[in-house]
């Protein structure tokens, strides 16, 4: 892990969070510098990103519907249903408002992390795949290291195979999916047939 220094406000949120979850977040920051460097992105921006990713994952779901709404973002149906769904705009709105990180590519990497969405940036791909392959999320998803090694290759290619799994689980389970998922992937195949 790098010694990258992060803002007081931020650091001071990680340090608030529980054990297990500030222990994701510093594996998630590794991936996500070792990701970033095998793809020549800026890995400061991406170990940041990803240190900011789940600042609001700690909020019970009730709690993140109260916070979107308090803080003005639209919510639809599947994060009504599902409201975990809503920790990364919660988190980056939070971000914004503080006014400490303002990178467009941080915040956007922050809000689309479990989602992704069509338009994400480089960074923000980074983060989203560096999240999915923590190492004790393979019990979650099972087809883990097939996307590992996609995003070291890829990172396109990585996104895909992480949302075709996932897709398949989802409907598999009879679960709902968010339409920026769906609309992620059909926006990677269509570029992927270009």
């Amino acid at each position: 892990m790098s010694e990258l220094a992060l803002p007081p406000k931020l650091a001071q949120r990680l340090a608030e969070l529980p054990d297990r979850l500030r222990s994701h977040v510093q594996r998630v920051r590794a991936i996500a510098r070792e990701l970033a460097e095998a793809h020549g992105i800026d890995a400061d921006l991406s170990e940041l990103t990803a240190a900011a990713h789940d600042v609001a994952r700690h909020l019970p779901g009730r709690h993140l519907l109260e916070e979107a709404g308090r803080l003005g973002l639209l919510v639809n149906a599947v994060e009504t249903h599902a409201p975990v769904l809503l920790h990364g705009p919660v988190g980056a709105a939070w971000l914004r408002r503080e006014g400490e990180v303002t990178d467009p590519a941080l915040l956007e990497g922050v809000r689309w992390h479990t989602t992704a969405s069509p338009d994400l940036a480089p960074v923000g791909r980074v983060v989203f795949l560096a999240d999915k392959i923590d190492p004790q999320k393979s019990g979650m998803y099972p087809f883990l290291e097939e996307v590992r090694r996609e995003a070291f290759s890829d990172l396109s290619a990585g996104l895909l195979a992480f949302l075709d799994g996932a897709l398949k689980l989802h409907v598999d389970r009879g679960n709902a999916v968010h339409g920026m998922s769906i609309s992620t992937r059909n926006s990677l195949i269509m570029a992927r047939a270009c």
